[in-house]
């Protein structure tokens, strides 16, 4: 069973790893829909449909 995070600890935890925010943002969206990571709290059981992301000001 995948663990349950919350957005913010999980967003931490990567965070330590990342290399720029666009890729921070990748690996927590790849994580969290590829269901190897369930949220909890606010962010309970959502999805991220990225096609319709502004990637606009996102840094490289």
């Amino acid at each position: 069973m995948a663990p349950k995070v919350t957005m913010l600890d999980l967003v931490t935890a990567v965070a330590e790893e990342a290399k720029s925010e666009a890729e921070l943002i990748a690996a927590v969206v790849y994580m969290v829909n590829s269901g190897r990571v369930r949220l909890n709290g606010n962010f309970q059981d959502c999805l991220f449909d990225i096609s319709r992301m502004d990637w606009a000001g996102v840094a490289a």
